[in-house]
């Protein structure tokens, strides 16, 4: 069974079972039970359909594959939607492709919907951004958007098979296989979630190609949580390319840690300990570790490592490493664009700002944990510190 239902049914009942319960949690609980049926429903129907209908999407092969990876915080995330401009290279999925429509049956119905409809598409579209923009109010770590190029790890939603799953929720030890995958989880484990994965590729490369009437692309995937997968990955895509992400951990740890608390708060989930604390800097560990010791054995040719500081400095010169590693040419069109971004990218102000003691981190303890990651990269180990305060504030770039 592809759906992780034993998995599902431990969650539901360490989630029930829970301690903390507030008007916020019970109103998010009724909500899923609502709302995650309906939609499981529909995107299974629609994966069924695509076998009757569409079944010539097993033959797609996804050809050198792009995968960002890296901690998340670490500039994946600007990196992926960077790259996703360059359209006569790269295929991309769109969050709303993600969690609504992997199917391509979906994504047929919806486009077909939104043609029928097509004199409300004005004001939906407009009802959306007023949305989106309330949201980016509250949240200025990370910029969400429907119909903005998102992390397809989201897809193991729909088999209940995603680290964000217990991690979100505040019930780690669900999380915590996900987090080692090559190393915790059973190889059965592994291929289930692996297989469905790459079917969710092909299909949506299938869209591209076939259902769109696009010329055949690459597929471009942003997905720290690829990173502990590195192996997985590379057994079920054997030609893939790895753009491998690293940023100063004193400005990674606490940027995450202070992301995933204001996930917690929001869900209604007590953030007075420190588990989360702990759990992060655990995780981030080995999310700096695994690849690069993993990848250090793979092809030159198929791995590229870029500093966090070096690609927010000059995003055009990043860029062009990168297709000089993989042999890639670079379109005038999407040159200009890299001129325009750099530009931009300059005049950036994060307005995420965290200090070190607010979330139960202390400059020592990074530095000690993470002394291999310094030493290799010659991070700046003052980063953030001031002369009176060691604890002073942060901010951070997705």
């Amino acid at each position: 069974m592809v759906f992780n239902f034993r998995g599902f049914l431990r969650f539901l009942y360490l989630w029930l079972s829970g301690s903390g319960w507030t008007p916020r949690r019970i109103a998010i609980l009724v909500a899923f039970f609502l709302f995650f049926p309906l939609l499981e429903i529909f995107v299974w129907v629609g994966l069924l359909f695509d076998n009757i209908r569409y079944p010539n999407y097993r033959r797609e092969v996804a050809r050198s594959p792009v995968f960002i990876i890296g901690n998340p915080r670490s500039g994946t995330t600007f990196l992926h939607r960077l790259l996703s401009r360059d359209i006569g290279r790269f295929s991309t999925m769109q969050m709303w492709e993600i969690l609504i429509a992997p199917s391509i049956t979906q994504r047929k119905v919806i486009e077909g919907l939104a043609a029928a409809f097509q004199r409300f598409g004005d004001w939906i579209s407009a009802k959306l951004t007023r949305i989106e923009k309330g949201w980016h109010a509250k949240n200025v770590m990370h910029a969400v958007s429907l119909r903005e190029p998102e992390e397809d790890d989201y897809l193991l939603l729909h088999i209940w098979s995603a680290l964000t799953i217990g991690l979100s929720a505040g019930i780690l030890q669900e999380a915590r296989p996900y987090t080692y995958f090559d190393l915790k989880l059973p190889e059965r484990q592994r291929e289930r979630i692996m297989a469905f994965y790459r079917r969710c590729v092909q299909r949506h490369l299938h869209a591209d190609r076939v259902c769109r009437s696009r010329t055949a692309r690459q597929y471009l995937a942003k997905n720290p949580a690829l990173s502990p997968k590195v192996d997985t990955v590379i057994k079920y895509f054997p030609d893939v390319k790895f753009v491998v992400l690293v940023r100063n951990p004193l400005e990674v740890i606490p940027s995450y840690v202070s992301m995933m608390m204001f996930s917690w708060r929001i869900l209604g989930i007590p953030v007075n300990d420190h588990r989360l604390r702990d759990y992060i800097t655990d995780m981030a560990y080995h999310w700096y570790r695994y690849p690069l010791e993993r990848l250090e054995k793979a092809p030159a040719e198929s791995t590229i490592i870029i500093r966090y500081d070096e690609m927010i400095c000059d995003p055009g010169r990043t860029v062009e490493k990168i297709y000089a590693q993989f042999g890639f040419e670079m379109s005038p069109e999407f040159a200009a664009v890299l001129s325009a971004e750099t530009t931009r990218s300059r005049r950036y102000k994060s307005r995420h700002r965290y200090a070190l003691h607010e979330l139960g981190l202390s400059r020592e303890m990074i530095l000690s944990k993470f002394q291999s990651i310094f030493d290799r990269f010659g991070f700046d180990q003052t980063v953030g510190k001031d002369r009176n305060n060691s604890s002073s504030l942060f901010s951070a770039m997705s």
